[in-house]
């Protein structure tokens, strides 16, 4: 079942001018306009209530998650080095026991 593209193409174009003039007509509209205001402020208040009610939980926003994940990684990374300087530094007190070794048996 082909569909002829330059139909679809009249459709899609006849759509688009039929959304912009519905569009056009809503905004143009007081009522229509103060009705999205109203929403716009009940989104708002929804969202501050939200926000309010999660951090009287004391569940950490999404900002603090990533900073407290972002926090981890640095220990981490710290931890590690740390871990490493003991491995380098048991490595020349080794080297070195064993050239003192070798000095004594051939001195």
């Amino acid at each position: 079942m082909t569909i002829d593209k330059n139909l679809l193409d009249r459709l899609k174009s006849r759509g688009e001018e039929v959304f912009t003039q519905v569009s056009a007509e809503l905004m143009s509209n007081p009522r229509f306009m103060k009705a999205m205001e109203g929403a716009l402020k009940g989104k708002e208040r929804v969202e501050e209530a939200v926000g309010q009610a999660i951090k009287r939980m004391n569940v950490p926003t999404r900002s603090e998650f990533k900073k407290a994940e972002k926090r981890i990684a640095a220990l981490e990374e710290e931890l590690a080095a740390l871990k490493a300087k003991p491995k380098k530094k048991a490595t020349r007190a080794k080297t070195a026991a064993r050239r003192k070794k070798a000095t004594r048996k051939t001195g």
